[in-house]
């Protein structure tokens, strides 16, 4: 099956926010109805209603355009309950005219989201399948990303993440029903491929790999109301959740600072604070004070710290950069990686100047997982760029340029390479 419905969806980001969410929660409320067995034939009628839509709203998008894909996708459930009963078996529910209609309606009603996308995601952790595997699964069924876009989230090659997804629908189609959440011994296993999946989500919408739409806020908002929906069930209520709750809520809150009128993303130091939404820093710190609750301190804890700070901070000057290098310490021998490493050297950069930080990202050049990676170089240039090196910098900012991931990124390396000449 392929991502079309996704990749070729109309131009707009609130129409594309639109279909990533309706797939993820008609996948999972359809995969509910007729079990994990069906997950294809689920996924084949979600894909089919939204290339409806798609083509049906080339000229003009509907008034109620959730409305009308919900629609499509009941009629096309409807057509395929009804003509493959003999070839895929179904529950009982579903064998009779008088009780299939009020079964679809029902599995797709708002108010049976919640369950049905709690039930999906811990369903897809199965103890049989590795963690990168869940997170994979988590991504594309539940959210919508293409195998690209999971692919540049992991930073490996589009051949994994299709082979992952492979085995793991293989897998999950010999499994029955979805899983009651208050049911599973291995809960809090499963609870943290989900929340990494949900990490990933946030920073796919945050991040903007994707060339067309490269910041993406309803899917930063879905992670944040999937991991508040964890908490909302006493099951999956944990301190972590808050801590990645926390997370979110202070990344989220200065979205609409990071590009500029000209869709070009604007660096942290330029960003107006004065338009970071308050609110939501508010309810980052609620979630961060919940968080406290726990006996174990997790990376959440430490990348909502580092996220706090930034939020509070009334400029970059004024932020608290030891604070943040004491908490990315703990982090990097928590949960070393690559892009911790990266953000920790630039950290070092603001608290002990430009050549510390420089040594430390100079150190880190050899490795493949970030050698592919602009905002790298692009923090390299920065570094030799404070230190006075303008030769080096201008070509550092131009490695950037050659691997930026849309215009938004490239413009921006481009407009920091000009204030060079």
């Amino acid at each position: 099956m392929g991502d079309r419905a996704l990749t070729e969806a109309p131009a707009t980001g609130l129409i594309e926010d639109l279909f990533r969410r309706e797939f993820g929660r008609l996948v999972s409320a359809l995969t509910r109805l007729l079990g994990l067995k069906n997950l294809t034939l689920a996924e084949d009628v979600v894909q089919d209603a939204l290339i409806t839509a798609m083509q049906a709203w080339r000229f003009e998008v509907p008034r109620d355009p959730k409305a009308w894909i919900l629609r499509v996708a009941k009629n096309r459930a409807l057509d395929v309950i009804r003509r493959d009963r003999r070839l895929a078996p179904l529950p009982p529910l579903l064998e009779s005219e008088w009780t299939v209609a009020g079964a679809v309606d029902s599995v797709l009603a708002e108010s049976e989201t919640a369950s049905s996308q709690l039930a999906m995601m811990f369903s897809i952790c199965d103890e049989a399948l590795s963690e990168d595997t869940h997170v994979t699964l988590i991504l594309r069924l539940l959210c919508g990303l293409s195998s690209g876009e999971i692919a540049r989230a992991f930073l490996v090659e589009t051949q994994i993440i299709d082979r992952r997804l492979h085995r793991g629908r293989t897998r999950l189609q010999k499994l029955g029903a979805l899983v009651d959440v208050r049911d599973i011994a291995d809960r809090d296993v499963r609870l943290r491929s989900v929340m990494q999946a949900l990490y990933l989500l946030f920073n796919e919408g945050f991040h903007g790999s994707n060339r067309e739409n490269p910041l993406l806020p309803g899917m930063s908002a879905d992670a944040l109301r999937l991991a508040e929906l964890l908490l909302e069930s006493l099951s999956t209520r944990r301190a972590e959740v808050h801590a990645l709750a926390a997370l979110f809520c202070f990344h989220a809150s200065r979205l609409e600072t990071r590009l500029d009128a000209d869709g070009v993303f604007v660096p942290l130091v330029d960003q107006d604070r004065s338009l970071w939404d308050r609110s939501l820093i508010h309810r980052g710190v609620v979630h961060l004070s919940a968080a406290s609750s726990g006996t174990e301190l997790t990376r959440w804890h430490l990348e909502a710290g580092i996220a706090c700070e930034h939020a509070i901070a009334s400029s970059v000057k004024e932020t608290n950069w030891e604070r943040i290098v004491d908490l990315y310490d703990a982090l990097l021998n928590l949960a070393p990686g690559p892009v911790v490493a990266l953000n920790r050297a630039i950290a070092i950069g603001e608290l002990r100047g430009p050549s510390a930080g420089r040594d430390l990202l100079r150190a880190m050049a050899e490795d493949q997982r970030i050698s592919q990676y602009p905002f790298y170089w692009a923090a390299m240039a920065d570094l030799e760029k404070r230190a006075g090196n303008r030769a080096e910098a201008c070509g550092l900012y131009e490695r950037a340029m050659s691997l930026a991931r849309s215009r938004a990124e490239r413009v921006s390396y481009e407009r920091r390479l000009q204030q060079l000449h």
